[in-house]
């Protein structure tokens, strides 16, 4: 037996031991407990980083989860590599506290190159194994075996690594990478959960991206679609026909504004309805056609899914017009029946031209034998004459002369439509003095006019162009021709001429039939004829205007109408002033002749022209006046014994505007004191009714000598 103080003292050692190994068990407790505490809060503080993001860079997160792994673990590594598109795994993301640690892991990368996920050893892989791999204590062996050289080993020997593990990264069955947790001391056990969290934070960032992608996708789609509606709606409002687009259920989804012109109502207000509701509500009462008749129709059209269609449309509303409608299955890349398009073609100005080609040949037939029936007549006088012996009068010879130049105008009017479509009408180039040429062709007309009273108002000063004279008064005298065939009841032509600017302004105005409004746009077509000049009241080819108007257009200027149905017309052209105008001494010498008799008028004006002169014809004072204040003349013959105003006040109330201060006048009498009136009225001279062509021409000569024309 042991004594009692050795037993004593036993037991006291086994409590102390038993103590000992108690707290120890509570200290590596706490430990473990402290640990994963702080394994816990790392994990929190990684769930709330990643909460933070929320963008398409999935590296971005990973970073984020290295920086508070290394930042809480100190000496450890962390590093995740990720699977590339080529299959080979990267690192993307590694850190370490240590700067030292950091530029040996990038000597590491340069030294070891990437290799496919699922390289061997197959044990060793983590990808491979679908689970973590776990290396409590790292071999120079393991090292060796994991990079390629001794330079490489050297480096990985030098970072000091101790264990390691490797924890997969999946989405769903597709590898996405790996988390490496490495460590100079103890391993780590949450590697699992911060692996999940991180393949989490992989999908999450790969998911934003792939939203981001088909977002983008989806805008270039909305802004491609976008253009190509704006294309199409450039396409349909430039077209000049009327365009309506309907989808499969007949739903109107697409029009132009040239079809809202052609029938007048907000057709692309009405998006969204089916075509019978449109056709029933806006357009059947428009059209002349029986409306179900037409609805029956559309209802054909639209039901054939195959076929394309033509068919004719006569409107009343907004205004009478033929439209030919074309319609044509819209059809997908794979032959899918997507709609139907619809076309209006306006053919009224067709139709138009169609009939006025028409009513062209009958006129231009009518025209032609019209001369040829009285030059046949003639042709065939002379020849039974010529037969029977007897003697061909000149008078026949004339008048056949005279048809065949009736005809030849009628044919060079059709050839002059044939040079302008041609452009082979030349025009040549010259000075030409407005003022002169149109009186010139009024002086013309007045002597073969006796039902109308011509009135010419000169301007004030010389006007200068530069063109075709001919064809300057080929213009005027279609003009002039057409002002006294449509005032059939006789009445007044005013003819004007003026500068304005830099233009000559010509001006007819006549008080006939006028032209109406309607149809005043159409006047310079060709064949074109207005519905109030029937062929039968009027002859003609209808292409005067046409031809007139080609030629003030070559001359560089531009033709203007007003007018208005049974109260007249006023046709003015306008030509640019030539740069080299004359200056006014460069004009004849000029004359107003003054007398109500239109036979003195032309007789006296023609012998006065043909001795230089330029004539100013009057037939009533206050046309004799308005002469005056326009042109001014040189000199002034007046017929005493007028109507309405006499020639004692013509003469007061020219001397009173003073229009004649220095001008010499001449006045006309039938009485024997012809002389004593010239003195009463300070007149120059005074010429008794009927005088010689000597008498007249020694008053005007002395009066006032004709000048040399530039």
């Amino acid at each position: 037996m042991r004594p009692p103080i050795a037993r004593k003292g036993c037991k006291n050692f086994a409590g102390a031991f038993r103590s000992a190994a108690m707290a120890q068990v509570e200290g590596d407790r706490e430990s473990r407990l402290a640990e994963a505490e702080r394994r816990q809060r790392i994990l929190s503080e990684v769930s709330r980083v990643l909460l933070d993001y929320v963008g398409p860079d999935e590296i971005e997160p990973l970073r984020r989860i290295v920086h508070e792994v290394t930042e809480a673990m100190g000496n450890d590594w962390c590093a995740f590599a990720l699977v590339q598109p080529d299959g080979k795994v990267k690192n993307v993301a590694t850190y370490h506290p240590d700067p030292r640690q950091r530029e040996l892991e990038k000597k590491l990368n340069q030294l070891v190159p990437p290799k496919p996920w699922d390289a061997g050893p197959a044990e060793l892989n983590a990808l491979v194994q679908r689970r973590p791999i776990v290396t409590e204590h790292i071999t120079d062996e393991m090292l060796r075996a994991a990079v390629p050289g001794e330079e490489a080993f050297h480096a990985i020997k030098e970072v000091g690594l101790t264990s390691a593990i490797v924890a997969p990264l999946f989405d769903g069955a597709e590898p996405l990478g790996t988390l490496l947790l490495a460590s100079t001391g103890s391993g780590r056990d949450f590697a699992i959960s911060l692996a999940g969290r991180a393949a989490l934070a992989v999908r999450n960032a790969r998911l934003v991206n792939q939203i981001a992608r088909e977002r983008d996708r989806q805008s270039l789609e909305r802004a491609e679609a976008d253009r190509r509606f704006a294309e199409l709606r450039a396409v349909f409002d430039s077209d000049p026909n009327g365009i309506a687009l309907f989808d499969a259920s007949g739903i109107l989804r697409l029009a132009s504004h040239r079809i809202e012109e052609i029938f007048g109502i907000p057709l692309r207000a009405m998006y969204g309805q089916r075509f019978e509701d449109i056709y029933r509500q806006k357009i059947a009462q428009a059209v002349t056609q029986n409306p179900e008749a037409m609805l029956d129709r559309v209802r054909a059209i639209f039901a054939d899914w195959d076929s394309p269609s033509h068919d004719d449309i006569e409107m009343e509303r907004p205004r009478h017009r033929w439209l030919t409608r074309r319609t044509t299955p819209v059809r997908g890349p794979g032959g899918e029946y997507l709609g139907r398009l619809v076309a209006y073609i306006d053919v009224t100005e067709q139709r138009e031209l169609d009939r006025q080609r028409s009513d062209f040949l009958t006129v231009a037939a009518h025209e032609l034998r019209t001369p040829l029936t009285p030059l046949s007549m003639y042709l065939q006088s002379i020849e039974r004459r010529v037969k029977r012996g007897q003697a061909v009068g000149g008078d026949l010879v004339t008048k056949a002369r005279r048809q065949i130049e009736r005809l030849g105008r009628l044919v060079e009017d059709l050839l002059d439509v044939s040079r302008l479509e041609s452009r082979r009408l030349h025009l040549s180039s010259g000075d030409v003095e407005m003022n002169d040429l149109v009186d010139d062709v009024v002086a013309d007309f007045r002597a073969q006019s006796r039902t109308h009273e011509i009135r010419f108002h000169r301007a004030g000063e010389p006007v200068l162009v530069e063109g075709d004279r001919e064809r300057l008064e080929q213009v005027l005298v279609n003009l002039m021709t057409n002002a006294i065939k449509y005032s059939p009841q006789g009445g007044q032509i005013v003819v004007e001429v003026e500068r304005a600017g830099d233009e000559a302004r010509i001006s007819v105005a006549d008080f006939g039939i006028g032209v109406p409004k309607e149809e005043q746009r159409r006047l310079f077509q060709r064949f074109f004829r207005a519905a109030n000049a029937t062929t039968r009241n009027y002859s003609g080819l209808g292409i005067g205007l046409f031809v007139a108007h080609e030629i003030v257009r070559r001359h560089g200027g531009r033709f203007d109408v007003v007018s208005e149905a049974g109260k007249g017309s006023t046709f003015t052209f306008y030509l640019p002033v030539s740069r080299r105008a004359h200056a006014a001494g460069d004009s004849r010498s000029r004359v107003l002749l003054v007398d109500d008799d239109p036979e003195i008028l032309e007789a006296t004006g023609q012998v006065l022209r043909e001795w230089g002169y330029a004539v100013d014809e009057a037939s009533t004072g206050p046309m004799a006046l308005s002469l005056a204040r326009n042109s001014r003349p040189d000199l002034v013959l007046i017929d005493l014994m007028m109507p309405v105003m006499d020639g004692w006040t013509l003469i007061r109330r020219m001397r009173e505007e003073k229009l004649v201060s220095d001008v010499p006048l001449v006045v006309f009498s039938a009485d024997r004191d012809a002389r004593e009136r010239a003195r009463d009225l300070d007149a120059a001279a005074a010429l008794r009714k009927p005088f010689e062509l000597e008498e007249l021409q020694d008053v005007v000569e002395r009066l006032v000598p004709p000048k040399t024309v530039a």
